[in-house]
């Protein structure tokens, strides 16, 4: 069976997911943009998925009051589900790459892929591990640098193991590095934690490490029906995995100086309240932080500026600005 295929914007959705190759935010998208497809599984912690819908069950395609916002949106760009229920790649030679004689399907294009994705509000307080992206952890930053991209979320580890899709670095590097696949699944236990609660809080520190100011507070689930242009949102990255990011223009510290120590802190809001394309609801949070991932640019060093976890709901990176 061949289903007639044709372009969707995620960015016409009721929220943004930043959408760009290589995890960079999307601040601005053409309607004709495809995005990312994702290629590790995520547990949605409260059910919601990242356009503030209640999600739909794995086995099934969008409909007008559940969608998780996540690529194939429709028959039209996938396969029909496969015997065992789930979803059949698409995969495209317009999109395909050739790297060392192996044949790899990359982002933003016609083919289609996904991960596994499970409603996780059923089990009380997904446990997570919390982690910012190495550019924090690992880099020292100086008044020289325009925008930081900061990039955080939260990861556990399933007890069975569930579809993923193996990706491949093919060129480019940092905001320009391409991945692909070569649409053969494999079975993983990593999984992302997403909740529309997260928060990020971007503070000012005096020579003590202690906040004299706030310039940046935002909720996910604030930038829902948005288009996601200047705010605290999801991506799916270009090596396929979700996470929360926001683009920090150096250009906008208030009234502190640049250079300097300041606090990035992720934080699980107690609740939220948001539209789900049916209805206004109120939703409690559903994920807790138990530990943290290490990272940092250099593999196998000791990072920078460490992650501090303050309770089981926020966690923060104190980093430097160098002039």
């Amino acid at each position: 069976m061949t289903f007639m295929r044709t372009k969707t914007s995620l960015f016409a959705m009721a929220a943004v997911a930043a959408l760009a190759v290589g995890g960079t935010s999307a601040i601005a998208a053409e309607e004709e943009t495809l995005g990312n497809n994702l290629s590790m599984p995520v547990i949605f912690a409260e059910g919601y998925g990242i356009t503030g819908m209640a999600t739909q069950p794995y086995t099934t395609y969008p409909t007008a009051t559940e969608d998780d916002g996540l690529r194939p949106r429709t028959e039209a760009e996938a396969l029909p589900f496969l015997e065992d229920g789930t979803p059949a790649p698409y995969l495209d030679e317009a999109d395909s790459y050739m790297l060392d004689g192996t044949k790899y399907y990359m982002q933003q294009g016609d083919s289609t892929w996904k991960a596994f994705a499970k409603d996780g509000a059923a089990k009380k307080k997904v446990a997570s591990l919390v982690y910012f992206g190495d550019n924090l952890t690992g880099h020292q930053w100086t008044t020289n640098a325009k925008i930081i991209h900061l990039e955080m979320g939260l990861q556990k580890e399933m007890a069975v193991p569930q579809l993923t899709y193996p990706m491949t670095s093919l060129y480019g590097e940092k905001m320009d590095e391409v991945f692909g696949t070569t649409g053969e699944p494999a079975a993983g236990t990593t999984a992302k934690v997403y909740t529309p609660m997260g928060k990020l809080v971007i503070q000012k520190l005096d020579k003590n490490h202690k906040p004299i100011g706030k310039i940046f507070k935002q909720a996910i689930y604030r930038s829902f029906a948005t288009d996601g242009s200047g705010q605290f949102a999801t991506e799916v990255t270009g090596s396929g995995t979700l996470s929360y990011a926001y683009n920090w223009f150096l250009s906008d510290t208030g009234d502190f100086a640049k250079a300097g120590w300041w606090r990035i802190t992720f934080k699980i809001k107690a609740q939220g309240t948001w539209n789900d394309g049916v209805q206004d609801v109120t939703v409690d949070r559903n994920a807790k932080i138990v530990g943290k991932i290490v990272s940092s640019e250099t593999e196998g060093e000791d990072p920078l500026f460490p992650i501090k976890i303050a309770d089981k709901y926020t966690a923060y990176v104190d980093i430097q600005i160098t002039k």
